[in-house]
């Protein structure tokens, strides 16, 4: 996903997926959450990507309906009710089809 411009996190009015060992979810830029396997179908509505079983997100900067400047490579931080990744979790494997898969970055400080 990296390799496809999504970053580590969560950001207002960007595509956001979270997900866990045995499920995912997104919200999209203007709010709206859907979720395919529950209850059968795709779904409208819910948490989205901010499920509390979720432990790990990425986001994909959006461009501005208005046409305006993109935001920021580093958006401001994420709503205070978003859940944050585990701090000791690892970021998660990156899964292309037809793609390398890109190297992590290395640890921080």
């Amino acid at each position: 996903m990296l390799a496809r411009g999504f970053q580590y996190g969560t950001a207002p009015n960007a595509l956001v997926i979270g997900w866990n060992g045995g499920h995912t979810a997104v919200t999209l830029p203007d709010g709206t959450s859907v979720s395919s396997g529950e209850r059968g179908g795709v779904n409208l509505g819910g948490p989205g990507a901010y499920q509390a079983g979720f432990t790990h997100h990425m986001f994909l900067p959006m461009p501005p309906e208005d046409g305006g400047a993109p935001p920021p490579l580093f958006a401001p931080p994420p709503p205070p009710d978003a859940p944050p990744p585990p701090p000791d979790a690892p970021p998660p494997p990156a899964v292309l089809i037809d793609a390398p898969a890109p190297i992590p970055p290395p640890p921080g400080p």
